[in-house]
């Protein structure tokens, strides 16, 4: 008896000391969110981002139930699960036309239904990512309106433009704290403001358009402004940079530890310049390296926020291409750009019959490629 007792209390005492370590690795993992409020559920979907690093890379998909390959708000549908048989993990969706009051956002998608989008990606135990195609303050008119050199400027030192942005980040406070489950719970999703602002592009908040010191400046009111002014603390905040040249924009326009949860990079394949793709696989190896060295030396959480070869042209393109390059690293997930409803030729998740469609599905197939059930708990 006495022997039965002693076993007892020496596995009772291992138990223990195994709970507290384990709790201990957990209270350091959440003490390197940026939100100090963030729910209980923020907190859980964060260390769920930081456990799943060691399973694999999440696959994901921009408004993947929303719309495909020739198809438009079709109840239960998604061109991911058509091909491979499951939903993807994660799920992309953009807030833009949040700020005019608008009922349909940027891609057409009414934001009831959005809502009911994220409440059933939360059942399954997906994620969502927000990206935010704010309209240009100062014009008024789309995010890639650039003809506004110094909106960024503005919004920070002219009282009349900083009001009317605030008056969007309103909105968007609105709809992102609001979004609730069935129990009227806030659901916790990624949020991605000023997403690939490094990109060459029009966008009114790239570096073509103002300084680095005035980036950061936007981005700490923004996320200052949602979590103390707002009160919103069910969001991650993910930061991402194009693949031009991310060792330098992480060093001049990162806006710091406090105000990021996530480091992406967005980086796609674009034949026009790189038709056999040989520069895609130099350039997303050696971008995929700055940023989870980056994520590891400052606790973040490293991910490809964006990515796909449009039309994939190239039947091979997942297997061959993307994964031998992403399997190398720990990232937490992997989000393709969209298939669009409306544009015969923009796709970057091929349809059952597609010349790349085994080729996507032997990628799926890959144990370290999740999807949405693979995440369920």
């Amino acid at each position: 008896m006495r022997n039965c007792t002693t076993k007892f209390l020496l596995i009772l005492t291992m138990v223990l000391s195994i709970s507290c370590i384990s709790n201990h690795k957990i209270d350091e993992m959440a003490l390197a969110l940026s939100d100090k409020k963030a729910s209980t559920k923020t907190v859980q979907l964060y260390l769920k981002l930081q456990e799943n690093l060691n399973q694999g890379i999440m696959l994901g998909h921009q408004d993947a139930l929303a719309y495909g390959n020739n198809w438009f708000l079709e109840e239960g549908r998604s061109d991911v699960k058509s091909v491979c048989g499951d939903y993807p993990a994660v799920f992309g969706w953009d807030i833009g036309n949040i700020e005019k009051g608008n009922l349909v956002n940027c891609d057409s998608i009414p934001f009831a239904t959005l809502e009911t989008y994220v409440r059933e990606v939360e059942q399954w135990g997906g994620i969502s990512v927000f990206t935010w195609s704010a309209c240009n303050p100062v014009t008024g008119k789309e995010a890639s309106d650039g003809n506004s050199q110094n909106a960024v400027k503005q919004i920070i030192e002219n009282d009349s433009i900083q009001k009317i942005f605030l008056t969007s980040l309103d909105k968007v406070a609105q709809f992102l704290g609001n979004l609730k489950d069935e129990a009227g719970d806030p659901i916790s999703v990624i949020f991605q403001p000023f997403h690939g602002h490094s990109a060459d592009t029009a966008l009114w908040w790239n570096p073509n358009r103002c300084s680095a010191d005035d980036f950061k400046e936007l981005w700490r009111l923004t996320v200052d402004y949602l979590r103390n002014k707002k009160e919103v603390h069910n969001l991650l905040y993910a930061y991402s940079v194009y693949s031009n040249d991310p060792t330098k924009i992480l060093s001049d326009y990162y806006p710091g530890n406090d105000f990021v949860d996530i480091i992406g990079i967005n980086s796609l394949l674009l034949q026009d310049d790189d038709y056999n793709g040989h520069k895609f696989i130099q350039e997303l190896n050696r971008d995929i390296a700055v940023i989870t060295q980056f994520a590891e030396k400052n606790k973040k959480i490293p991910a490809i926020t964006s990515t796909g070869l449009e039309g994939i042209k190239i039947s091979t393109f997942f297997s061959e291409y993307l994964y031998p390059v992403i399997s190398q690293y720990k990232l937490s997930f992997v989000l393709f750009e969209r298939n669009a409803w409306n544009q015969e030729k923009h796709y970057f998740i091929p349809v059952p019959g597609h010349p790349a469609s085994e080729d996507f599905i032997r990628f799926v197939s890959y144990p370290d490629i999740l999807t949405c059930n693979d995440i369920k708990k």
